[in-house]
């Protein structure tokens, strides 16, 4: 009963998680509806608009006593707080690589994360790794390697983002504070930096929404939505998936938001972001697949036994 519980939990996880990414690779369609909104009123508004979204939710789910212990618990709190200063930096750096036009860079810290979070979930929290995985994770390295060979460096914006990710998985993984509490503490500690930003840019003559278009209030308004809806199931599908599971769907976002940027943004695919994005595929395809093969054999052997 407890295996079979174990299993409900990991393909709910799954589906979570999928859901989760799907959203995060549309996303460059999303924010081309800002127009010329900057960005960093666009961060703003994200950690304001999630934190009223957040905190209803808390006080009327009877979590409040939760909340409030996270800010009595020095050891929750700085877990907390290291968690948001990990988002809170994460969503900084690809606004800023979105404003400076290292779009491509920052793409390369997003195929080197989840290589970093399959080592993680295999020697850090001992995960069992198959030969399954160990040849989908060679794939992926082979594939990554290619796409840094061509970018021609290995960039800060790239590091950072690994850094600031990775350590946001590997605390919400480990944590034993719920989804919704931990999420709603983070916006929480993070919204003070947000309001102090609008109200300065607020006493240069620049309005809170940056436009007077009830459109784009609405859109702002949406990034609550938008924001916190993902983190909440993330939070909650990464504490029941295999950390290592969880790197290699990983790369179904950044995928995604590659078609869109072939299809519907037109962008040059080269040759060799072919030949890099084939293995890492291929990889993909392994681990998906893979466990649904071996399941099937396994019940096909239970089947024959007498």
């Amino acid at each position: 009963m407890a295996t079979q519980s174990g299993h409900a939990h990991q393909k709910m996880a799954v589906a979570f998680i999928l859901i989760v990414y799907t959203v995060w690779g549309v996303q460059p369609l999303y924010w081309q509806l800002f127009g010329p909104i900057p960005l960093s009123h666009i961060l703003a508004h994200r950690i304001i608009w999630s934190a009223l979204l957040l905190l209803p939710i808390t006080v009327m789910t009877k979590r409040r006593r939760q909340l409030k212990r996270v800010s009595i618990s020095f050891s929750q709190f700085a877990i907390i707080a290291l968690c948001a200063v990990a988002i809170g930096g994460n969503w900084l750096l690809n606004i800023s690589a979105a404003a400076t036009k290292q779009v491509v860079e920052a793409s390369l810290g997003h195929y080197i994360t989840p290589i970093v979070v399959v080592l993680l979930g295999v020697f850090v929290l001992k995960e069992p790794f198959r030969l399954y995985k160990t040849t989908a994770l060679a794939l992926v390295a082979v594939g990554t390697g290619i796409l840094t060979v061509h970018i021609g460096k290995l960039p800060i914006i790239a590091l950072m983002l690994v850094v600031t990710f990775v350590t946001y998985a590997f605390l919400k993984k480990t944590t034993p504070l719920g989804p919704l509490v931990g999420i709603t503490a983070e916006t929480v500690i993070l919204l003070p930096f947000a309001v102090l930003f609008l109200v300065y840019q607020r006493s240069t003559g620049i309005p809170w929404f940056f436009t007077t278009d009830p459109k784009d209030i609405l859109l702002l308004v949406s990034t609550g939505v938008f924001t916190s809806v993902p983190l909440l199931l993330f939070a909650t599908g990464v504490r029941w998936i295999e950390f290592s599971n969880l790197g290699f769907i990983q790369y179904y976002a950044p995928s995604l938001s590659l078609l869109i940027g072939i299809f519907i943004f037109r962008e040059r695919f080269t040759p060799t972001y072919l030949l890099s994005f084939g293995f890492i595929w291929i990889a993909i395809l392994i681990v998906v697949f893979t466990p649904v093969f071996l399941h099937g054999k396994a019940g096909r052997r239970v089947g024959a036994a007498p």
